[in-house]
């Protein structure tokens, strides 16, 4: 998926079911034929949320459940009497597509994962089939039934393996970045510091009207990916109101910065997602209708064994993803007045800047399960049980010279969003192929005449990865976006002197 979050996108996972049955055989019989009649062929797209921590205990919400019937139309036959080889099974692709809601939260793996399994935000596709034999008015010996599963009448049921889905929300780079340090356009804020709380007895503190007059604006990007090691920042400092000689008093010695990361953990799914998404009600949420295939702990909740959760329970923690060698701390050049000249500049308003690269972790070991312990970057989101979010905190150290002579120090604090988002992997041989890839076709188990479900293309890979989502193309009221990376050709005027003499040599041409 790409983009925010939004109610209004939709997208499609396609794929098919293989149906493998071989021909039956039995102690007192050869193998021969068998012919089962398939009722029903349901296949299920699943989203589901589970939390696991000491704290908290264990929590599950369902985000999503889509289903598709597959066996339309009545009974399907299904024999293996046309099948060459009667010693290998007989084979059917049955296939689907399924619509996809485009406010889901992507695959993430949160919570205590160490023991008895992975919790987080997953997502799974479960297909089940039911069916019967097609021969059960044959009259069978009941130690045939007995040797023979399939002679029973009865409807049955058969149930596919768990088919994950690792869902991703990408954010596409813009062709509009400030500079080639970042893939996203940079963000300017206009902050408002504030001092640290002074104790009363302190009484040497720069003066309010001082630190009024000091204008801050700090750029960033927009957007980081979370696979980038370091993070554009540009500090600029100017005084605004101040006397000449306020301006030759202030002094700033130097700055600090620290991207935090903010992690959210909740025992039940926050009124406010519940009514910003269309996730089920309540009566189908667990432990109403369990999942389908929820965390192996879940059967402890549900027999009352391991006691329940505690209600609306959340759990907070909040660290730095700076590498543990990087301080964070920088100097400035020089004695640090940089506000000499603001008073006399008069409408010649000048910045004092400062650039510099902000570390960051890059673990991109992501199979990591200590999450109590270990520094990861995780992309910015909110999901009914799990959200994360990012901040740049900032703390500017700056004195004043008191008319006593005294120097008297003040740090400045303030802190700004940061976003961070999933890149797509970069891949030149997918994004500017030329022409699609052949289609690639299954052959099909059986050589008789039949049509089989099998028969049908499927794309190769390098040009599945050639085509991108509705949103790439089109605005979300249905214009085509404009591709400003290939440029409008330049205005040329047409040369009127150039095709007089031209028009001239014909007129004497037709003089002579």
């Amino acid at each position: 998926m790409y983009g925010e979050p939004d109610r209004s996108a939709a997208y499609s996972i396609s794929g098919h079911v293989v149906i493998s049955m071989s021909s039956r055989s039995s102690f007192l019989q050869r193998k021969h034929a068998l012919r089962l009649l398939l009722r029903s062929l349901v296949v299920t797209f699943e989203g589901q949320s589970e939390l696991l921590t000491p704290e908290t205990t264990y929590s599950a919400f369902r985000l999503c459940a889509i289903s598709q019937e597959l066996a339309l139309g009545g009974a399907i036959e299904l024999s293996t009497e046309d099948n060459d080889d009667i010693d290998k099974p007989c084979t059917w692709n049955v296939v689907f597509s399924l619509t996809i809601p485009g406010w889901l939260p992507a695959t993430a793996l949160f919570g205590d994962v160490e023991n008895g399994g992975e919790t987080g935000t997953r997502y799974a596709l479960h297909a089940t089939a039911r069916f019967e034999n097609a021969d059960s008015s044959s009259p069978s010996s009941w130690l045939s039934t007995l040797c023979n599963p399939f002679s029973f009448a009865s409807l049955r049921s058969v149930k596919a393996p768990r088919c994950p889905i690792q869902l991703n929300r990408f954010m596409s780079p813009s062709y509009f970045a400030s500079s080639s340090t970042s893939l996203f356009p940079t963000t300017n804020y206009n902050v408002c510091a504030e001092p640290d709380p002074h104790d009363e007895n302190d009484t040497a503190h720069i003066p309010p009207h001082i630190l009024s007059g000091l204008r801050i604006v700090c750029s960033l990007p927009g957007h980081m990916g979370t696979e980038e090691d370091s993070l554009p920042f540009t500090l600029r400092l100017r005084t605004a109101e101040l006397s000449e000689s306020d301006c030759q008093r202030l002094r700033v010695a130097e700055f600090a910065v620290d991207v935090e990361q903010a992690e959210r953990y909740r025992t039940q799914a926050s009124s406010t997602y519940v009514a910003q998404y269309p996730v089920p009600p309540k009566n189908q949420q667990p432990p109403y209708k369990p999942l389908i295939r929820p965390h192996p702990v879940s059967a402890l909740y549900d027999l009352g064994v391991a006691p329940y959760p505690p209600p609306r329970h959340i759990l907070t923690r909040s660290f730095s993803v700076m590498p543990d060698e990087a301080s964070g701390q920088y100097t400035l050049a020089g004695d640090g007045y940089i506000f000499t000249q603001d008073a006399s500049a008069g409408d010649n308003i000048t910045w004092y800047s400062m650039s510099t690269q902000i570390p960051l972790v890059n673990d991109k070991n992501h199979d990591n399960k200590d999450w109590k312990s270990k520094k990861r970057l995780r992309a910015s989101g909110q999901s009914p049980l799990f959200g994360v979010s990012h901040r740049l905190l900032v703390t500017l150290v700056c004195t004043y010279d008191a008319p006593d002579g005294e120097r008297i120090s003040e740090r400045l604090n303030f802190h700004v969003p940061l976003r961070f988002v999933q890149v797509p992997p970069s891949s030149p041989a997918a994004i500017r192929s030329s022409s699609p890839s052949p289609l690639e076709f299954y052959t099909p188990t059986s050589s008789s005449g039949r049509a089989s479900p099998c028969d049908f293309p499927v794309a190769s890979l390098p040009y599945a990865q050639t085509l991108p989502a509705y949103s790439q193309l089109f605005d979300s009221n249905g214009d085509r976006k404009i591709d400003y990376s290939t440029p409008l050709p330049l205005y040329t005027p047409r040369d009127v002197d150039a095709k007089e003499p031209i028009s001239h040599a014909q007129d004497e041409e037709n003089e002579n």
